[in-house]
């Protein structure tokens, strides 16, 4: 047992002074209580330490050699380092001195450079002193050749403006001096009236008819071309027109007839068979007709302007009067013994022979005419540089332009022509020597075979005529001196001339533009009128227009005509919401007062809020406004250049809004395009409010069965909800729920009440 303590003892020794000592303190026991296993491992782990000792004591000893070698190494190289910094500062005594001299030499060939560009500097001074006397003598050259320039163009202005000037003078003295013919020849019983004598050659086309009454039932009156040439004479005096002339006019009209003749029939040498006749059934029968006579026709007319007309009548005499027969032919033969009829030939082409009507030689017609000169566009106008026209029903003084001409439309009847009348048979049945024939060998004319029948013929046509003016014996009318209308557009409140407005100017008394419109670069024009009354329409941008009647009561007189304009007002909206005062993007409709007739829609935008328009003062307006997410606003708009500021009640929680404009393809839940507004209003109401949720309700009609009206309201309300999150609304704010048809809010008997339940609408959350 103290054996045991004693080597406790020993081993907690050992373990506190340490691993070494340990192992002496451990192999300490006494020796008699060691085994020789023992022994042997003590003795092995003493010459271990004593190896270990051995090797550490090396080790030391080799780190002191390298210690002292280090040291050694260190030594040298502080001596190395020392050594290098004094050849350092050497070298850079050597530099420093090398770069003094550089320094030196740079400087000395500064100096030199400085010098160098001095000179150069006083040759560039010189030259460009000299180069600067030259441009400043081609400058005084060139603004010398400018000037002289300068100078000829205003000597060119002067002279243009003298020669305007004069021009004007002479101008001013030639209106004056027509002024003054014009005043002077009223001085004596009122204005001269000049008689003119015009000698006429025309020439007329047209259609031509003989209307006849022969006593037949199937005829029909067909016509043909007629033509005619003339001379004749024509006497002016003031409006009144009379005239007279020599003329040839040459007729042809065609006429269809049915008829029947009926002869015996012939048996050669035995004479007439009195049982059997022939019978000639003509269908078609064409009778054309020609008549060539000479008339004179008396008229008497009148011409107010450009325009003319003139009655009368007019004494022919027939020189041409001839016919041609021919058509088809059904031939039978009647036996009264049998009371047969037995066909004989069939459409058996006549071509009856050619001869006179057998009018009588005179004729008498009436006659008509109305026309229009057409000296505005034909005659050779008096100061073509000038482009002066002559103005309507205005001739000019002989020696100038005599030669007038004319078109007109004509009508002339016959209303008494005589003809003379044949016994004869219409057909001819005998041969050169007598004897009769079969067939018809010729004919006669119709007209002159009925009794009672005359021949009226009709011409009616167009007619153009050349006039060669020989010179009365009184003066002609001088005519009135142009006067002027000196218009000016301004501004009724400030009397600004107005700038690119546009006038045109109208002749009331006749109806006529004299000036279709022309944009006043100045606001202001000189018009040419002649005397009379007038108006004058006058329009700027932003302005009502104006009419303005105004009268040219003087030849030769210039009028001051002035258009006040008042500018239109400017009706202003803003929009805003009436808690944040924040501007909003709104749609603002302007309507009649009492009515929901929109008249005007204005959008203001989301940075004012603010639109405007220009309204008509003619009516009274209403304002109107339906924004998504806010309460509708209506107002009355006292003055159409008012501004109204508008706030708009945000919709509280709870509050439940139709969405309108809202489309979607019939019975599907596919959102139409036109729809895109009414969608962006809900979106930007959605980022305009983040904390805002919302609940899309959609409705039905009845139409339909419930479940699927049920799931159409579910499809169209997601559809909704999806288009929000793929504009960027956050999923957890949008809920969406379908009720079908359960909650109409109208009837579903008519299609505006069926179209009234068929809705989305929007719950605040």
């Amino acid at each position: 047992m103290k054996t045991i303590l004693r080597k406790l003892f020993v081993l907690i020794l050992v373990m506190s002074l340490g691993a070494p000592m340990h192992t002496t303190m451990l192999y300490a026991a006494p020796a008699q209580e060691m085994t020789a296993a023992q022994k042997a491992k003590a003795k092995e782990q003493a010459k271990k330490q004593k190896e270990r000792e051995k090797a550490a004591a090396q080790k030391q000893k080799e780190r002191e050699k390298a210690a002292a070698q280090k040291e050694k190494e260190r030594a040298k190289a502080q001596a190395d380092k020392q050594k290098a910094q004094a050849q350092a500062a050497k070298d850079a005594e050597k530099k420093k001195a090398e770069a003094e001299k550089k320094r030196a030499e740079a400087a000395k060939d500064a100096e030199k450079k400085r010098e160098a560009a001095a000179k150069q500097s006083e040759a560039r001074q010189k030259e460009a002193a000299k180069a600067q006397a030259e441009r400043q003598k081609e400058q005084a050259k060139a603004q010398a050749e400018r000037q002289k320039e300068l100078d000829k163009k205003q000597a060119e202005k002067e002279r243009i403006a003298a020669e305007n000037e004069k021009k004007a003078e002479k101008l001013a003295a030639q209106e004056a001096k027509q002024k003054e013919a014009y005043y002077a020849q009223f001085e004596d019983n009122g204005p001269k009236t000049e008689a003119v004598s015009l000698f006429n050659l025309y020439g007329r086309v047209g259609y031509a008819a003989m209307f006849d009454k022969i006593d037949l039932e199937d005829r029909k009156l067909i016509g043909g071309p007629g033509a005619g040439l003339g001379i004749g004479y024509e006497l002016e005096y003031g409006h009144f027109r009379f005239n007279t002339s020599l003329d040839f006019t040459w007729l042809n009209s065609s006429s269809k007839y049915g008829f029947m003749e009926t002869r015996p029939l012939y048996m050669g040498n035995t004479g007439i068979d009195p049982n059997r006749s022939h019978h000639y059934f003509f269908s078609g029968y064409r009778e054309m007709r020609n008549l060539g006579y000479v008339g004179i026709p008396i008229m008497l007319g009148g011409q107010f302007d450009r325009y003319y007309f003139a009655v009368g009548a007019k004494v022919g005499f027939n020189i041409i009067d001839s016919y041609s027969g021919k058509g088809k032919m059904d031939i039978m033969e009647e036996d009264t013994r049998y009371a047969s009829w037995i066909p004989v030939e069939a459409d058996k082409e006549f071509d009856g022979m050619k001869g006179k009507t057998g009018l009588s030689p005179l004729d008498l017609s009436v006659c008509a005419e109305f026309g229009i000169d057409l000296d505005e566009w034909l005659q050779k106008q008096p100061d073509p540089k000038k482009k002066v026209k002559v103005k309507p029903g205005e001739r000019l003084p002989f020696g100038r332009e005599h030669v007038h001409y004319r078109v007109s439309v004509f009508a002339d009847y016959s209303v008494l022509n005589n003809k003379n009348e044949h016994d004869q048979l219409p057909l001819t049945f005998s041969n050169e020597n007598g004897n009769p024939e079969k067939y018809p060998t010729g004919s006669h004319s119709l007209v002159s075979l009925h009794s009672g029948s005359p021949l009226n013929n009709l011409f009616v046509g167009v007619k153009f005529t050349i006039q060669f003016e020989v010179p009365g014996k009184q003066p002609r009318q001088v005519p009135p001196p142009a006067s002027y209308a000196d218009i000016r557009v301004v501004d009724n409140a400030n009397s600004q001339l107005l700038a690119n407005s546009t006038i045109e100017i109208k002749d009331t008394d006749k109806d006529r533009i004299k000036l279709r419109e022309k944009v006043l670069k100045q606001g202001t024009h000189k018009q040419r009128l002649a005397m009379g009354n007038f108006s004058v329409y006058a329009t700027a941008e932003n302005y009502y227009p104006l009419t303005y009647p105004f009268s040219l009561d003087s030849a030769g007189i210039t009028l001051p005509v002035e258009l006040r304009l008042n500018h239109v007002p400017v009706f202003r909206v803003t929009v805003a919401n009436k808690e944040t005062g924040v501007a909003l993007p709104a749609k603002v409709q302007i309507r009649k007062r009492g009515t929901e007739e929109n008249r005007y829609l204005l959008e203001t935008d989301s940075a004012r809020g603010a639109s405007s328009a220009m309204l008509s003062d003619s009516i009274m307006y209403s304002l109107h406004i339906e924004q998504m997410g806010y309460e509708p606003y209506d107002a009355l708009i006292a003055n159409i250049g008012d501004s109204m500021h508008v706030q708009l009640t945000p919709i509280k929680k709870g509050e439940v809004f139709i969405m309108n404009d809202l489309f979607f393809a019939s019975n599907r839940t596919r959102i139409l395009s036109s729809s895109e507004k009414s969608l962006n209003d809900l979106y930007m109401f959605m980022q305009r409010n983040p904390e805002v949720r919302i609940k899309i309700m959609g409705h039905t009609d009845s139409v339909g069965k419930d479940a699927a009206n049920q799931k159409l309201s579910e499809g169209r309300a997601n559809a909704v909800r999806d288009d929000l999150i793929e504009r960027g609304v956050a999923p957890e704010r949008i809920e969406a729920i379908g009720y079908g048809e359960s909650r109409p809010i109208d009837t579903n008997d008519t299609e505006e009440g069926r179209q009234n339940n068929r809705r989305v609408e929007i719950e605040i959350m």
